[in-house]
């Protein structure tokens, strides 16, 4: 059991032919959402047939799958590898004029045999189908990718709210081209800059942890705009995307831009820590101090009307400056100091110190 997502969940109290070792306590998670979430949806149904809306329906299982998912790491963090007796409650909370809504999921944390669960998984096969509903979708799916393809998509509410439910990661590329193509209008109006890394944060969001690793790395390697590189960034941090392995991929890529962005993603977080991380974080730390070397040269030269001479050192771009060549000075041509970083970037050292500061709370905890 390396992972949260491949712990199973069943609605039962008991599983047929599957040993139980050992019961571990009750556990419980919550997600709460305005009421807004539902309420803005019922002013336009654009999907209503038979009484019944899809963006609805939709909306209603990604708020389920999320606390299911929140329930099955609270379940993994205790060593747990199964949830018996799932329920799941809906409640209003309400004060002071305003309105919430609750999801609680709740069930028992178990450690089941682990060649019971293997077993259980290879006997878990899909039916093979296709509804009516299903071949809708695809269709309208298609036409998305086809539109986006050809810069053609309008990317409105009905957009995001189709492409987040059927995760169509095919236009996930030409999300970035157009948040770059937007950029100038967000600087005039940063309301529309918010609602679209919403938006897009939700989009990449409803993907599994593979899934999203696998979208937001691929372009962390590939994407060259400044700005796209930045939004990439923010979808890391605030969906806790930090993966080990990504990162010493990046870090011992011969490309020096691709190993500053891994220093800047080590700043953030993932959503739990186990004992290997603390060995792989060491690693890093040790690859960090060896690896990361000035690139440019310190020197001296002589002042002018003496014969005394002055420590300098000369950047990358070639460009002589003044001092000793420390992580504050940067160079007076291009913004560097003589790591290569600018005043802005995550330093080698700077981030060596916030693993170090890391590994120290995780070993507390565990």
């Amino acid at each position: 059991m390396n992972s949260p997502k491949n712990i199973l969940v069943v609605t039962t109290s008991t599983i047929q032919n599957i040993k139980i070792e050992k019961y571990l306590k009750p556990i419980s998670a919550h997600v709460v959402a305005g009421t807004n979430v539902f309420s803005d949806m019922f002013a336009s149904f654009s999907d209503v047939f038979g009484g019944r809306s899809d963006t609805y329906q939709k909306q209603i299982s990604s708020i389920y799958n999320e606390a299911v998912n929140k329930l099955k790491i609270a379940a993994f963090e205790i060593g747990a590898n199964c949830i018996l007796d799932l329920k799941v409650d809906a409640d209003e909370i309400s004060g002071k004029g305003k309105s919430m809504f609750m999801l609680t999921a709740i069930g028992t944390a178990i450690i089941i045999e682990k060649s019971s669960l293997k077993s259980h998984e290879e006997e878990s096969q899909a039916f093979g189908i296709a509804t009516t509903e299903g071949i809708k979708t695809l269709k309208k799916k298609k036409e998305i990718i086809t539109k986006a393809e050809n810069t053609q998509q309008i990317f409105d509410e009905d957009f995001w709210d189709f492409v987040t439910a059927n995760q169509v990661k095919e236009v996930f590329p030409f999300l970035l081209r157009a948040y770059s193509k937007r950029l100038a209008q967000f600087q005039q109006d940063p309301s529309q800059n918010s609602q679209f890394q919403l938006s897009l944060m939700n989009y990449v969001d409803s993907f599994s942890e593979d899934e999203k690793t696998n979208l937001v790395y691929d372009a962390i390697s590939t994407e060259n705009d400044p700005a796209l590189i930045g939004q990439l960034l923010v979808l890391i941090s605030r969906l806790q995307l930090l993966n080990i392995e990504e990162i010493n991929k990046l870090l011992r890529s011969d490309n020096f831009i691709l190993q500053k962005r891994a220093l800047a993603i080590l700043h953030y977080d993932k959503p739990y820590y186990d004992k290997q991380d603390i060995d792989s974080f060491n690693e890093i730390i040790s690859y960090i101090s060896q690896d990361f070397k000035e690139r440019g040269t310190r020197s001296t030269k002589k002042q002018m009307l003496s014969s005394k001479e002055k420590e300098v050192w000369i950047c990358e771009c070639s460009k002589t400056n003044d001092g000793y060549g420390t992580e504050s000075e940067f160079c007076e041509s291009c913004g560097n100091n003589i790591w290569g970083f600018k005043a802005q970037s995550a330093q080698p050292a700077n981030t060596i110190k916030a693993l170090r500061d890391k590994v120290e709370l995780i070993q507390e905890l565990i």
